[in-house]
């Protein structure tokens, strides 16, 4: 696959002005896109001629993440391989799938089975990747909840092999953007990067001090309410992901859906318009938007105490026609501005 990178800019200035920052102080700032989004990496402190390849490394990172979730059954796309084994023996595949599988499952168990990689039967019934003819029956919902079970995944780290249970099928996109968001931190951090930023559609990684040395600035969903302010939080070597309800909705007979799934009742969530997560990993970010959108804030809150490090959360319950009301869990402790 080829990768567009568009290099925006960085350090120009008028013949007037002072000269140039040295090259180790420049900032380098890219776009580009993958998974259907947006990708935008900024980098510092580091000379051009590295940069360019950290960040040409960055982006390849997450195209190879991309290849490896797409659930066709190409033998090239190694989810879409093992979901043509299902019922069959376990097969080896790639490290950085087991390493996804993995986390997601440990979400799926956390949840209780609301948010986790086996619900693909549930999506293709609601219309992830084509639109669904019809509102799913009750039949086929049934089913489909009867193969979305954590333990029909089976993962052995050691052969790096997996197993999928006959009938059921993987779906990652509730995972991978965060997970890809990771890798591309893993590879700037091995190629000498100390001071990023890293984002893929709502999802988001501020590496090492930002420009002004205390973090790097994320904006938060803004509220329709204007006594309530915009707010703005610094991540630093942190994630933040935004799950919306109206985000990529599924779209049935012109009724629309959240494109997230409560795989225990094989149902779209309700009563939550937002939720942010900031949290340590972009992965664990992501999941927890999702499952927290799914799960509310009063079953969530219950099971975020188990969590470490603990996340920080913000919900904006509603249904989208007036003002939302505000939830937090760890908020305070952040530092955010107007």
């Amino acid at each position: 696959m080829s990768v567009t990178i568009a290099f925006l800019g960085s350090g120009i200035a008028s013949a007037q002005a002072s000269p140039p920052l040295p090259a180790a102080e420049t900032p380098l700032r890219i776009a580009s896109s993958a998974f259907g989004e947006r990708v935008e990496i900024e980098i510092r402190d580091l000379p051009r001629p590295r940069a360019e390849k950290a960040v040409r490394a960055a982006v390849e990172a997450i195209l190879q993440v991309e290849r490896l979730v797409r659930p066709a059954g190409r033998d090239d796309f190694p989810l879409g391989r093992l979901n043509g084994t299902a019922g069959g023996n376990a097969i080896t595949v790639d490290p950085l799938l087991l390493r996804l599988l993995a986390r997601a499952k440990d979400f799926c168990i956390w949840s209780r089975g609301a948010h986790g990689p086996v619900g693909g039967s549930l999506y293709t019934l609601w219309g992830l990747h084509q639109p669904a003819a019809g509102r799913p029956t009750e039949r086929a919902l049934a089913e489909a909840r009867s193969k979305a079970d954590c333990e029909d995944l089976g993962l052995d780290a050691a052969s790096h092999r997996a197993q999928l249970a006959a009938g059921s099928r993987l779906e990652l996109a509730g995972f991978a953007s965060g997970f890809a968001v990771d890798r591309a931190v893993e590879v700037l951090r091995e190629q000498g990067v100390r001071n990023a930023w890293v984002q893929l559609g709502n999802h988001r990684y501020g590496l090492g001090t930002g420009p002004r040395g205390y973090g790097w600035k994320a904006r938060l969903p803004t509220l329709d309410d204007p006594s309530l302010p915009d707010r703005e939080v610094f991540l630093k070597d942190q994630a933040l992901s935004i799950r919306r309800y109206d985000e990529d909705p599924f779209i049935i007979a012109g009724d629309h859906y959240p494109s997230l799934i409560d795989q225990r009742s094989g149902l779209p969530p309700q009563g939550i318009e937002v939720v942010a997560v900031l949290t340590d990993l972009g992965i664990d970010a992501q999941a927890l938007a999702g499952a927290l959108m799914i799960l509310g804030n009063r079953e969530g809150q219950m099971r975020l105490g188990g969590l470490r490090p603990k996340p920080s959360v913000i919900w904006l319950l509603g249904d989208g026609t007036g003002t939302p009301v505000v939830a937090t869990y760890q908020w305070s402790r952040l530092q955010t501005v107007h």
